[in-house]
């Protein structure tokens, strides 16, 4: 995709005048939820950088000569820096790498671009190599950084760029481009919802089935509550599909069950509003104290699984906390 998105048009702008008032920061931190297209936009202004004849909205024309270097990927002066195949982590010495690359001239449109996504898999080797980078900046060179994560970045780092972000906002005009990304008659409110907001992760889960695993996973829950089926199974299922959007989901429907608990009235919006009655009844049958422990006890799975530890046994921990806490309360109301 090349074109600029409709919730990225403010954003565009306000660079786009920064750089032709000459005020454009050497450092660029576009910060926001994931599923919206940061990492695009991040490349597409580094091709507008580049670019020999801008269209009137400022972005890349796509024929230049330095648009076709750009777009096969050899232009000498672009540098996108990403975790290596196989890694999680940017690696040492390719921020190393960087120093050279921004210590040469530029060969040909008189600037250069790095665009590092995402910039929080970046280790504290990394960082710190960066950071002589910022400290140093030079002259004709921009520096992009993508996260949607910017607290696991150094302070030091944080401070030495300016933050673009990009926030959830739902216009007519957003809907209209999911629509057009979505298959027919699929549920734009429910996957938005599901996605909180961010439109590329609705298009995420529509595609990859993850809906169906989702009432697959709220199935089970429901058999685990009442005892008719075991964590290890159930866990089991989860880490053969997709084990990370199994927590996402879990944390959502704890968060929603203490929503609903919490308050005497409907709360103004859910995450999960397809099943409020079915988290209603299950959030009647827990305390409170309880939903808050399953909360903790989620997120700090989900903390575990960014340590790559081991799935298995994290879920099903996850999922007998789960059938335990029925369990007491069962108990307690016998």
């Amino acid at each position: 995709m090349s074109s600029l998105l409709p919730w990225q048009q403010s954003q565009w702008q306000r660079l786009q005048e920064s750089r032709q008032q000459g005020r454009l920061p050497h450092a660029l931190l576009l910060t926001g939820p994931q599923g919206m297209g940061k990492g695009m936009f991040a490349t597409l202004f580094a091709q507008s950088m580049l670019c020999q004849s801008n269209n009137a909205d400022a972005t890349p024309c796509g024929q230049c000569r330095y648009c076709q270097l750009y777009l096969a990927g050899s232009h000498p002066d672009v540098n996108l820096i990403s975790p290596l195949d196989g890694k999680k982590a940017i690696a040492v010495d390719q921020i190393r790498a960087l120093g050279q690359f921004m210590s040469l001239k530029s060969q040909y449109a008189g600037h250069k671009m790095v665009v590092i996504n995402p910039a929080e898999a970046m280790n504290i080797n990394s960082s710190n190599s960066l950071l002589k980078n910022l400290e140093e900046p030079s002259a004709e060179t921009s520096l992009l950084l993508v996260t949607h994560q910017p607290a696991q970045l150094p302070a030091t780092i944080r401070s030495r760029c300016q933050e673009v972000r990009f926030g959830i906002g739902e216009t007519a005009e957003n809907r209209a481009w999911l629509a057009q990304q979505l298959p027919a008659g699929a549920d734009i409110d429910l996957l938005l919802s599901l996605a909180g907001g961010a439109p590329f992760r609705a298009i995420q889960l529509a595609d990859e089935g993850l809906l169906e695993q989702r009432q697959t996973l709220f199935d089970g829950l429901g058999q685990l509550a009442t005892l008719k089926l075991d964590p290890v199974s159930l866990a089991n299922q989860l880490n053969k599909a997709n084990p990370d959007w199994g927590l996402l989901c879990l944390y959502s429907w704890t968060a929603d069950m203490v929503r609903l608990t919490a308050t005497d009235q409907a709360p103004a919006q859910l995450s999960n509003p397809d099943l409020s009655e079915s988290l209603l009844k299950l959030a009647n049958q827990v305390s409170l104290i309880g939903l808050f422990k399953l909360q903790d006890r989620i997120r700090q799975a989900q903390q575990e699984f960014e340590r790559n530890l081991n799935p298995a046994l994290i879920m099903e921990s996850v999922l007998m906390e789960w059938q335990n806490t029925f369990r007491i309360r069962k108990r307690k109301i016998a």
